[in-house]
């Protein structure tokens, strides 16, 4: 990485630029065929990939200012990238912490007052609503909640729901959504999601990916598109926290 790069990276700050230097050093030391890049991903914050002899590890600007969680990089390098220390672990959850405030700041849409369902909702009768509404001109594919698995650990990421074609078209629903705090806007942004790529798979296009252009324009044409994302944005940890 050049000198400019890394400088527009780690924004001059003579500590990171000390800290990374001694992990250039380290891993030159313990792990010669491993080349280091710097990310600011707000997802992948560490990865390795390649193949042994000629890895490329990519870690997050942010761990630059945990020195102790850097000094367990290379035993997680040695085990390709399978065991995490609870310090490395914990310096990762920190990063995302800090990019999530900064990211949230960014946001510029201000939310308004939402309504919300009561709870337990009928997830049918909202979802022939949004077919009614915008899709009537497709057939209806099933839609059931999937299975509530509780978990003892934070998630890392969420999917909110699933759209499947085969055997019959069917869209499985995160049981998340059914807590009472998540309003109605989101809960129809979701499944208007999932019904575009139901629209998806009746006008299929050879090579087209999930989330294409041509699909991005239709989901954009939901009236409260803007408002729903913003809202996913402020509240993701809330779903990711269980």
């Amino acid at each position: 990485m050049s000198q400019p790069a890394v400088a527009n990276l780690i924004g001059g700050q003579d500590a990171r630029h000390g800290r990374l230097e001694r992990l250039h050093a380290e891993l030159s030391a313990r792990c010669p065929t491993c080349r280091l890049r710097l990310n600011r991903n707000g997802k992948t914050m560490l990865s390795l990939r390649g193949r042994p002899g000629a890895s490329v590890v990519s870690v997050h600007v942010g761990l630059l200012d945990h020195p102790d969680a850097l000094t367990d990089l290379p035993e997680w390098i040695a085990s390709n990238g399978r065991r995490t220390s609870p310090r490395l672990r914990h310096a990762l959850q920190e990063v995302w912490r800090d990019q999530r405030q900064h990211h949230l700041a960014a946001i510029p849409v201000a939310l308004p007052d939402l309504d919300y369902l009561p709870t337990p909702f009928n997830l049918a009768a909202l979802f022939d609503h949004i077919h009614t509404t915008w899709f009537v001109h497709l057939s209806k594919p099933a839609i059931h909640w999937g299975r509530n698995s509780p978990r003892r650990r934070r998630l890392s990421s969420i999917r909110f729901a699933c759209y499947r074609s085969r055997p019959q078209p069917a869209i499985v629903v995160n049981p998340r959504l059914g807590q009472p705090w998540v309003p109605r806007i989101f809960l129809e942004h979701v499944l208007y999601h999932e019904l575009c790529h139901h629209a998806q798979a009746n006008a299929p296009i050879r090579g087209e990916p999930p989330h294409s252009r041509r699909f991005r324009q239709w989901e954009s044409q939901y009236p409260h598109h803007e408002i729903a994302r913003a809202w996913k944005k402020v509240n993701l940890e809330r779903f990711l926290v269980g």
